[in-house]
């Protein structure tokens, strides 16, 4: 996931977390370090079950503004995964090869080719959990024995590292939940956020985490499954999707249908993290631009690397993050155009000519030279004229 890709909308791997129904008799669980060896022990050796069906409530606040959306879904550990809003409107079947998403307001058929070999919803699930409960990173602060959706639970309260944001609290999809968010804002958007605490309510039967919740910076992620059932004999035909039986799609000539025409093909971006910016320039078919340090807020550190690959937009883009407590700034150097401070005023940048945009999370600033693409995100924490510096400065060095 990327602030930087281009203005759309964009399958967000996030573990998206609401009010909190604890039931009376809790029990204290004993403070020693048992329950945690216990865990680890459980989820090295059990695994997650071979499936389960559930509705899924996925409730957010960000900034104050609040959404809640339930989905019935039901998954298997092979990959295969049914995903349907409770209105009705929207389905999404991975059959192991393909994820299929049909809307059934717009008529629309979008199919997404996968990797057969990736994990599969439940196998994320269950990895993630494990993360908090063994790595050293997270403080385990609170623990109890509850029962929550009418299952027993194990209720565990994580700090996590200072420098957490939710990208690295949460990094895998659940439910394949389409969490909807323009992604071309800012650098401050969802994955910038940082978290402050980490609640989850694991079954004691089955270690499923029926409740996920974090909070952190003005934003606020519950997932809960209700209804949860375990290994409940799922058909297999659950897991298949033909575009044919959808309205529109075989109305073609003489009746046949016509899918070549119906169905949309997507092509999510390839993201792969380095470790240095030479690293990241091997990787990628140009030179990497690297500001110079002089032009960077003194406070911030560089903190990640990405590259991202655009199968559908045969371009490949490499971004730099540097951040401080209280923002980010970021650099990336494209093969290709890209939709950045699109509405923003024309400027010169050196040689130069580019365009500027404030936003209400701060500056975009954007230019090409020499057959690249350029652009500096600087949160509006900083002070006014950061972009621009540190865009003079990477053009000194990489626009002849």
């Amino acid at each position: 996931m990327s602030p930087n890709t281009p203005a759309r909308r964009f399958v967000v791997p996030l573990l998206v977390l609401g009010t909190i129904f604890l039931l009376a008799g809790c029990v204290a669980v004993p403070g020693d370090d048992g329950l945690e060896t216990d865990l680890e022990q459980r989820f090295a050796s059990e695994g997650p079950p071979d499936e389960i069906a559930a509705t899924l409530e996925v409730r957010s606040s960000i900034d104050g503004e609040t959404t809640v959306r339930e989905e019935n879904v039901w998954y298997r550990t092979d990959g295969t995964s049914r995903v349907e809003s409770t209105d009705g409107t929207h389905v999404v079947v991975v059959d192991g090869q393909s994820r299929w998403s049909h809307d059934s307001e717009t008529g629309s058929v979008q199919r997404l080719e996968i990797d057969p070999n990736q994990p599969s919803i439940l196998d994320g699930l269950y990895t993630q959990q494990t993360r908090y409960v063994e790595s050293d990173r997270y403080t385990l602060t609170e623990r109890e024995e509850t029962t929550i959706e009418g299952r027993e639970t194990y209720r565990l309260v994580f700090d996590p590292p200072e420098n957490e944001t939710v990208e690295r609290s949460v990094d895998v999809l659940v439910g394949d939940t389409e969490y909807v968010i323009p992604l071309e804002t800012s650098e401050r958007d969802i994955e910038d956020r940082g978290i402050e605490r980490i609640e989850i309510w694991l079954d004691k039967e089955t270690l499923f985490p029926v409740r996920h919740h974090l909070d952190g910076d003005e934003i606020e992620l519950e997932t809960t499954y209700r209804n949860l059932a375990v290994e409940p004999g799922l058909e297999d035909d659950l897991f298949e999707f033909d575009p044919s039986t959808v309205s529109g799609i075989g109305d073609g000539e003489n009746g046949e249908t016509s899918e070549d025409d119906a169905v949309e093909e997507i092509a999510l971006p390839v993201i792969d993290h380095h470790e240095t910016v030479e690293a990241a320039t091997e990787a990628v078919p140009f030179a990497v631009a690297e500001p110079d340090r002089s032009s960077l807020p003194e406070t911030v550190e560089r903190d990640g690397i990405r590259s991202y690959e655009f199968p559908d937009e045969n371009r490949t883009q490499v971004s730099l993050f540097y951040r401080d407590e209280d923002g980010t700034v970021s650099v990336t150097t494209s093969d290709g155009p890209r939709e950045f401070a699109a509405d923003g005023t024309e400027i010169t940048v050196e040689t130069a000519t580019g365009r500027i945009e404030e936003t209400d999370q701060g500056t975009e600033l954007e230019w090409s030279c020499d057959g690249r693409h350029y652009s500096v995100f600087a949160a509006d924490s900083f002070a006014d004229g950061t972009a621009l510096e540190i865009a003079e400065s990477t053009a000194a060095e990489n626009c002849s």
